[in-house]
């Protein structure tokens, strides 16, 4: 054997034709994956022995020789590595995966600063159809006895207050009275409801209607806007009072008229006057006819009693001041 001859010892490549090992080498050298029949052998170039095999037990890696014979001399030629084509897939698509969601982390992000810094929305539905009547004051005009338009204090807010007050005052329920009379100092101006309430107290007007057991319907007949004067309100109603003087149960009605001057809240809407934007600053009391009273066989004692412990109403204190 000449000393520039090598030849691979145990190799089955040696029966395939030329033909065959020449094209397999071609195919080694394209894709870079040994396609020889054979396993380990021993490579003897240039008169240098050496094992070859498909791991490196030195490096720990594998090693792919590609074989070809030229001129009927086989050498070991350079091993070209190519990765796979699925892990290169499964990159790409990892990559565009973490790019959409690091978009979609970048818009949920800035939608939840809008909706944070945005001016919530304002819709008005129908209590009783549950229709959506108005969206951020889109609709404007009248629907179903609703009127959309600017904020501004109306001659509606100014009854429906009056109508309140005057309910909370007159009609009497034993068993809310206490919050009935806080609500109507709650809607009266702070010097008003303070010298309102210092008034009733020093006269037992609570104590007198507690020890007496009175009931009370109040019934408005007219609430209405002075012509002349804006923030002035006059109420026309008949009170029926049931109260019980000396064992005798009595029953009572009178006609008032009563006059109530209204200020424009500084706070605007609100909850202590009811969300009209006024309070009450002061009232006027006066009755229309004489109260007419009825009761049982002591008819009479009754009246005198009634007459000497000389009835009053919390509005007194508003025709007096």
């Amino acid at each position: 054997m000449s000393r520039h001859e090598e030849m691979v010892v145990g190799s089955p490549d040696d029966e395939l034709p030329a033909e065959v090992r020449e094209l397999l080498a071609e195919l080694e050298n394209d894709r870079g994956v040994q396609l020889a029949l054979d396993g380990p052998g021993t490579v003897i170039s240039r008169g240098v022995a050496h094992q070859v095999s498909k791991t490196d037990g030195q490096k720990g890696k594998t090693m792919l020789p590609e074989a070809r014979r030229v001129n009927g001399t086989q050498s070991v030629a350079r091993t070209i590595v190519y990765r796979d084509a699925a892990d290169v897939r499964t990159i790409l698509s990892l990559t565009f995966s973490t790019m959409i969601i690091a978009v979609l982390l970048v818009a949920s992000g800035v939608g939840n600063v809008y909706q944070y810094l945005r001016r919530p929305d304002r819709i008005v539905v129908d209590g009783g159809s549950g229709r959506v009547l108005s969206i951020n004051d889109r609709n404007h005009g009248r629907e179903d006895g609703i009127e959309f338009g600017p904020e501004k204090l109306t001659a509606q807010d100014k009854v429906y207050l009056t109508k309140e007050f005057v309910k909370a005052v007159y009609q009497v329920d034993p068993a809310t009275r206490p919050r009935d009379m806080e609500k109507a100092f709650r809607m009266m101006v702070p010097d008003s409801a303070v010298k309102f309430s210092r008034w009733i107290k020093e006269h037992g007007i609570l104590d007198q209607q507690k020890a007496e057991s009175w009931q009370t319907v109040w019934n408005p007949m007219d609430v209405s806007v002075d012509k002349n004067d804006p923030y002035t309100v006059t109420v026309i109603g008949k009170q029926e009072i049931t109260k019980v003087v000396g064992g005798v149960r009595l029953t009572e009605t009178k006609q008032l008229r009563l006059t109530l001057k209204l200020v424009a809240d500084n706070t605007g809407r609100a909850d202590r006057n009811l969300r009209s934007g006024f309070l009450v600053a002061s009232l006027d009391y006066q009755e229309l006819n004489d109260p007419l009273t009825k009761g049982t066989a002591q008819e009479n004692e009754a009246k005198s009693s009634a007459a000497n412990s000389g009835s009053i109403t919390p509005l007194t204190a508003l025709q007096n001041d």
